[in-house]
């Protein structure tokens, strides 16, 4: 299945079903909304400053992605495209010379309330396949430490990690 098709349905830790899907062009007010019930502390987090709202670049940005260097998921708690967003979890092709092996740059982020119910070990998971899919050898991301939830998640994912600590920055590379 091709990324920008990418669909599947699994079950939380609680039994609780979750649907997991490619992010399309028009899910920009769906994740304005998600951006609006996510707390000042999980903004930051996730994008180092705090951002009262995503501008129509950031919007953009996060929702026309190529499928190619670019790869988003989010993940609803009901099947159907006008469902709520309640994670979201992509990976950007980062740089590099032509014949290294390929690296991405991971972000997730969910929704404060269905925190903790294992969504992002989800995204995560069916990122990494994605990922795999597309010849990327290594996931980095970069997390501020007190961030403890995503350093968990990491940690738990049943993959190998790396840890180094720079400027107060914590580069994780899976």
């Amino acid at each position: 299945m091709e990324a920008r098709d990418y669909a599947a349905d699994d079950v939380l830790r609680g039994g609780a079903p979750v649907w997991i899907r490619a992010i399309r062009a028009d899910d920009k007010a769906g994740l304005t909304t998600f951006h609006q019930r996510l707390s000042p502390e999980s903004v930051y987090l996730r994008f180092f400053e705090y951002k009262r709202a995503l501008s129509p670049k950031d919007l953009r940005y996060l929702t026309e992605v190529d499928f190619d260097k670019r790869v988003a998921l989010v993940a609803t708690l009901a099947a159907g495209p006008e469902a709520p967003i309640v994670g979201v979890a992509r990976f950007d092709v980062l740089p590099g010379p032509k014949n290294a092996p390929v690296r991405a740059e991971l972000g997730i982020v969910v929704e404060d309330a269905q925190q903790n119910r294992g969504i992002g070990t989800m995204l995560l998971k069916h990122l990494l396949g994605l990922a795999h899919a597309k010849g990327v050898a290594q996931i980095v991301a970069e997390v501020l430490p007190q961030n403890t939830r995503m350093l968990e998640l990491v940690a738990g994912s049943g993959v190998p990690v790396r840890q180094t600590l720079e400027a107060g920055v914590i580069q994780l590379v899976l």
